[in-house]
């Protein structure tokens, strides 16, 4: 009896779609740095309202959380993610990046003002700067010398 390969090979296709589904609907813990926490507490009602959503939907949906909600952030050495919040017609970022046990950690957030090319090369380069040193505080932490 000969090996149907089309069976195989469309039942390898359902378990990978099952397998990608499972893993991209895990949730995400989610943790901020003092720079995050400290620009959070200093928000109104209504961005602090739109805030918190975001970052529940990134808790929620982790790293299956795509466009509108959240894209990648260009010109950075680093993995890092923006969260796109509106909030009464302002728009807000929220830099973030997931840390290797897959921890969302939210580094900054601002409201994006002035130029594009100007809040984004300032927002990129501190993010940048945030996420290296909570990776050299969580290295010490565990024993290991930062990078």
């Amino acid at each position: 009896m000969a090996l149907d390969t089309t069976r195989w090979e469309d039942l390898l296709y359902r378990f990978e779609a099952i397998s990608v589904r499972w893993y991209t609907t895990v949730v995400a813990e989610v943790v901020g740095t003092d720079a995050f926490d400290a620009w959070f507490l200093g928000l109104d009602a209504s961005d602090t309202d739109a805030v918190k959503v975001a970052v529940d939907l990134l808790e929620a949906r982790g790293l299956a959380l795509g466009f509108p909600w959240s894209s990648a952030l260009r010109g950075t050495r680093y993995a890092l993610r923006e969260l796109r919040v509106q909030a009464r017609g302002k728009a807000i970022r929220i830099a973030y990046a997931f840390d290797p046990e897959r921890r969302a950690v939210v580094l900054l957030g601002a409201h994006k003002s002035g130029g594009e090319r100007r809040f984004y090369r300032r927002f990129v380069g501190e993010a940048e700067s945030r996420w290296v040193q909570y990776l050299a505080t969580r290295d010490d932490k565990d024993g290991v010398r930062g990078r």
